[in-house]
């Protein structure tokens, strides 16, 4: 199984505090059956990590993953929050970005979590994106309240060609019930969805199989098979089989 959105990496953002703390997580993982994580350290406007600085504690927690015996691969990757789409354009025309599997292909954005910070522009961006080759998927939408207060916005990403990326807590109602329907109700309502954990540390996170056998009992085994496939198949473009 492939976990789209980590926060792994030992002492860079509000993941794992020490490297002890990361190889419990990545144990979780293996346990769990995932094979592949991504790092998704935060970027935004208190915590800037690019590109640049996400590369080498990828490659340095690799290497202790080795040097533990654990067998989970680790992408590098970032979750992007946008305020302003046209700094974010800026910014994605440099090269700053660390992007899923440091690729192009797919990108995780998040919105801030107050709804005044959430820019007009999004849908566009969201095109503009799609039009660069780009697919980008919206870290846990169902846990943001002005998705849930104006249906139009989340609606309006989607027919821009965004993913929805709905996370297994929520689904477990570790979220509260909100987060929880919200979160049925966009993999009933959206096709192009995947699941990941957004896990932090051991304690919050409950797996990917957790979530699968979640969409198996209420949506059936069909959906939880797609949504497999379809982070099975962001694997592969990400690992360069597509």
């Amino acid at each position: 199984m492939f976990d789209l959105h980590c926060h792994i990496l030992p002492g860079v953002d509000d993941g794992p505090a020490s490297l002890e703390e990361a190889l419990d997580l990545a144990r979780f993982c293996v346990h769990d059956g995932i094979t592949h994580v991504a790092a998704t350290p935060h970027r935004h406007r208190h915590l800037r990590l690019l590109r640049a600085d996400i590369l080498p504690p990828v490659a340095r927690f690799q290497e202790e993953l080795a040097k533990a015996g654990l067998t989970l691969i680790v992408l590098p990757g970032s979750e992007v929050q946008v305020t302003d789409t046209a700094a974010y354009r800026r910014d994605f025309e440099a090269g700053l970005y660390c992007h899923l599997g440091d690729g192009r292909a797919f990108t995780l954005l998040e919105f801030n979590w107050k709804a005044e910070l959430y820019p007009p522009g999004a849908a566009e961006l969201v095109g503009w994106l799609r039009e660069r080759g780009t697919t980008p998927i919206i870290a846990h939408p169902e846990r943001h309240e002005f998705f849930w207060d104006d249906l139009d916005r989340l609606r309006g990403l989607v027919a821009a060609g965004a993913w929805l990326q709905v996370t297994v807590d929520s689904l477990l109602g570790n979220h509260g019930p909100g987060p929880q329907a919200a979160g049925e109700e966009m993999l009933r309502a959206y096709p192009e969805a995947v699941l990941a954990t957004d896990a932090h540390n051991v304690q919050r996170c409950s797996g990917l199989s957790a979530g699968y056998g979640w969409v198996n009992d209420r949506l059936g085994t069909e959906r939880a098979e797609d949504l497999r496939a379809r982070a099975g198949r962001v694997l592969s473009q990400l690992l360069g089989r597509a």
